[in-house]
């Protein structure tokens, strides 16, 4: 029998019924990477310096993050009047904004999905 890659071992195992939202939910770590917290030395910017300190994170939330960043920066290869990019990090409301000024990315739902996607 040959060998199978982990996604295709786990969407039999799911089953073909499951939307990609169902898919992602059920199996994170297939889309983007593990959900369980880690602790690593990092650099870190500090007032003044960045500085080498233990950091515990979640490298799913990290890639999601970074996601994000790249969208809003490929945004300003497409449009140069983009003079702005802002990251609010709101831990109490648990919420991770991106702003920028320039155009938005073009998106469109997929009705058979249910998500928006560029």
């Amino acid at each position: 029998m040959p060998c199978r890659t982990t996604l295709e071992l786990n969407s039999t195992a799911i089953g073909g019924g499951k939307t990609l939202r169902e898919r992602i939910l059920l199996l994170p770590e297939d889309y983007l990477g593990s959900v369980q917290k880690i602790t690593r030395r990092l650099w870190v910017h500090e007032p003044g310096a960045i500085v080498p300190r233990m950091v515990t994170y979640v490298p799913g939330l990290y890639r999601i993050f970074d996601e994000m960043l790249v969208y809003a920066t490929d945004n300003k290869q497409r449009d140069p009047s983009m003079d702005s990019l802002r990251v609010e990090v709101d831990v109490v409301r648990c919420n991770i904004s991106i702003y920028y000024n320039g155009e938005g990315i073009p998106m469109e739902l997929d009705q058979k999905e249910g998500l928006y996607a560029s």
